[in-house]
């Protein structure tokens, strides 16, 4: 089990981040050990596993409601899931998700696009300073 500063640590959500993204729904509230007036949150390998997924998402994108609406219906796999909102919360995580890969894949080319033109002025840049140099000697 992991507390909220080890889990930050290892997933680079500051825990006050991790605290709001509850707050809002971006995150499931984490189990909680007596302690405190509240208790101390505890979080499991699987937890952090889906932190740094949804940590994933916001890095490229997707807007904080996107990612709220994925996880708003909780685990599917969870025994008290009504049988009869899989098929329509799939459907909707399964947009969701497609939605955000169309964006990935474009702002991958346009990546791809500034990677070229950066290749290209440096080879520009690197063949000048070689000029220059022959120049001199």
């Amino acid at each position: 089990m992991y507390s909220i500063s080890e889990i930050a640590r290892l997933s680079g959500i500051s825990p006050y981040t991790l605290r709001y993204y509850e707050k809002i729904g971006v995150l499931p509230n984490p189990e909680r050990q007596e302690g405190r007036k509240h208790g101390v949150r505890r979080y499991n390998d699987q937890d952090l596993r889906f932190i740094r997924f949804i940590h994933g998402l916001k890095q490229t994108g997707m807007k904080l409601d996107d990612i709220a609406s994925f996880v708003q219906e909780g685990c599917l796999i969870a025994d008290d899931y009504p049988e009869t909102q899989i098929d329509e919360t799939l459907s909707k995580r399964i947009e969701i998700l497609d939605d955000h890969l169309e964006q990935l894949d474009l702002q991958m080319r346009q990546l791809e696009a500034v990677r070229s033109f950066t290749l290209e002025k440096r080879a520009f840049y690197i063949n000048l300073q070689s000029q220059r140099d022959q120049e001199k000697n």
